[in-house]
């Protein structure tokens, strides 16, 4: 276990000369200096331990920071960069890990240091990210959170342009009962595929139209989901089984 830091300024300096230097080609260190030495980072108070755990996917991480972080938690917690770089720093090597060809590539800086420009950057965090996510939407938050901890997937890339579609708590709470398989706890087959009728970015469109004309953010899932066409009917639970055996 370690006891959870920040990084100062410094600090967030020094971790961005980190990813370039590895972009560069440079050799990974699984636990730099500027994660425990004061000149880079700060004790956080109430004393927190970390645990240097595997994560199965988004959701579990954002389950287990949830839980880790509820002492110190406040409605700014999740803009914290200099937390979240650091826990960036500390689970570097599950969220830049390494590829088929044997080589590091760290995404852009915005993935592990919050506090960049645009409208929705700092839910592309990969940390700060899913732990949001969950803090408002709990398990109904299983398809966007489904991925692994270093990847984004389809369903929290297309939402997260839409800020509007993404805090719309019946609205998740609709996706989730549209796409999830309660079976095998995964989504459901074809619901990115662009040629399926029904497919995620079919639902985006078409709730950027009923927007127009309703209040979709007052209203819950089975309200939303009475509006869609027919073609999103055969995504509701009993239906896909059906429709991958006529189309499969």
């Amino acid at each position: 276990m370690t006891a959870l830091r920040k990084l100062n300024a410094r600090g967030i300096a020094a971790f961005q000369e980190y990813l370039r230097s590895i972009r560069a080609g440079s050799d990974f260190q699984s636990s730099p200096a500027l994660l425990y030495v004061d000149e880079f980072s700060s004790a956080i108070q109430p004393r927190i331990e970390i645990a240097p755990r595997k994560f199965a996917s988004k959701l579990d991480t954002a389950v287990y920071l949830s839980n880790v972080l509820q002492p110190i938690e406040s409605p700014t917690l999740a803009s914290d960069a200099g937390l979240w770089a650091w826990l960036a720093l500390f689970y570097f090597d599950q969220l830049s890990p390494i590829g088929a060809d044997g080589k590091r590539r760290p995404r852009e800086d915005y993935h592990y240091i919050t506090g960049g420009a645009g409208r929705w950057v700092n839910e592309r965090h990969l940390l700060a990210g899913p732990y949001r996510i969950y803090k408002m939407h709990g398990d109904r938050a299983r398809l966007l959170l489904h991925p692994a901890v270093h990847q984004h997937g389809n369903f929290i890339y297309d939402l997260s342009f839409h800020r509007d579609l993404i805090t719309n708590r019946g609205l998740i709470a609709a996706i989730d009962m549209l796409y999830w398989n309660a079976r095998t706890k995964r989504p459901k087959r074809g619901a990115t595929t662009a040629s399926r009728p029904g497919n995620l970015r079919r639902l985006i469109a078409v709730l950027q139209q009923l927007d127009l004309n309703y209040d979709l953010f007052g209203m819950r899932a089975a309200e939303i989901l009475s509006l869609l066409p027919e073609e999103f009917a055969a995504w509701l639970p009993g239906q896909t089984a059906m429709y991958d055996r006529t189309h499969g």
